[in-house]
């Protein structure tokens, strides 16, 4: 049979998701649905679960402690508890609910249309087609979805900023986290620079920030300004540059170059969506992962067994 000739796919689904965040994912897992999406919605890597969430679950039962020095904006402060890595658990219910059949289209849809009220039109990126009919479609991301309803409500955008820093000097120190009561540079997350390989000590450092769609187009918090703030934060909290020798007029002491960092690249992920009204057969999902968990108990299905 020459494949290269099948353009179009039938698929019919009682029930079908249409999003890939950690949320939609859970849905599916704990219901046996199956999922489409545009684009990917891991979670960032520093995104944590609370460490009061059970995970156990899911087989999960780990709790790191944060930052070794953890600190408020150059002030010592206990060690902070964080739960794992919200992408660790995303990754395991990716692969299971793909291992399970759930993922028909993976990541080769390149558009949604809502045809009618039970049909949806999947494109591919190699112009093939797939045709999905459903009883229920539930919403959980409209990220290249076309023909939805028009929404009933659009909240003020707001984003949550990551600017990256490649660290040229003061890659070395104890800290791990600092943090300020200002939402511009609100966290400076210090992890193992991916610019070198193997197993080290030396800290890169990401700038997370909470703006509004107007404050990105002003310059005051540009990611320029969030370099610079940055470098304030660090040597407020004593970290110091790479080391320079011995201190001529004291020789048990040492000098240090200043901090030096270089702006790497700027990431926003907008935390607003707009609002729909759900019909008799299209639901829009906004349930957190928590209500999830309490609405949802587990059926017995194929993609649990193999968990």
């Amino acid at each position: 049979m020459n494949h290269s000739k099948i353009r179009n796919i039938n698929f019919t689904y009682d029930k079908v998701v249409v999003g890939s965040t950690l949320e939609a994912l859970l849905y599916c897992y704990l219901n046996n649905t199956p999922f489409i999406f545009v684009e990917l919605e891991r979670p960032n890597r520093f995104d944590y679960f609370n460490p009061d969430i059970d995970l156990s679950f899911f087989g999960i039962n780990y709790i790191s402690t944060s930052p070794p020095q953890s600190a408020k904006f150059g002030h010592s402060s206990p060690n902070k508890l964080i739960g794992i890595g919200k992408d660790i658990l995303w990754e395991k219910l990716y692969f299971y609910l793909t291992l399970a059949g759930l993922n028909p289209i993976a990541d080769k849809a390149s558009s949604i249309k809502l045809v009618t009220a039970g049909k949806l039109k999947v494109f591919t990126h190699k112009a093939r087609m797939a045709t999905i009919s459903f009883k229920e479609l539930i919403i959980f991301s409209d990220e290249g979805v076309s023909g939805l309803p028009l929404p009933v409500e659009f909240p003020e955008k707001k984003y949550k900023v990551y600017d990256w820093f490649d660290v040229r000097s003061g890659m070395k120190h104890d800290h791990d986290f600092l943090e300020d009561d200002n939402d511009f540079v609100k966290q400076i997350l210090f992890y193992p620079t991916d610019r070198i390989d193997g197993e080290h000590n030396l800290k890169d450092a990401v700038a997370i920030s909470y703006l509004s769609e107007w404050q990105l187009d002003d310059f005051d918090y540009s990611d320029i300004n969030a370099r610079f703030k940055t470098l304030y934060m660090m040597k407020k909290a004593g970290i110091r540059g790479t080391r320079n020798g011995r201190d001529m007029n004291d020789k048990t002491k040492f000098k240090y170059y200043a901090v030096k960092i270089e702006n790497s690249h700027r990431e926003l992920e907008l935390l607003t969506k707009p609002s729909y009204q759900s019909t008799a057969s299209i639901k829009f999902n906004t349930s957190t992962f928590d209500d999830i968990i309490r609405k949802h108990q587990l059926l017995d299905s194929y993609v649990a067994r193999i968990f």
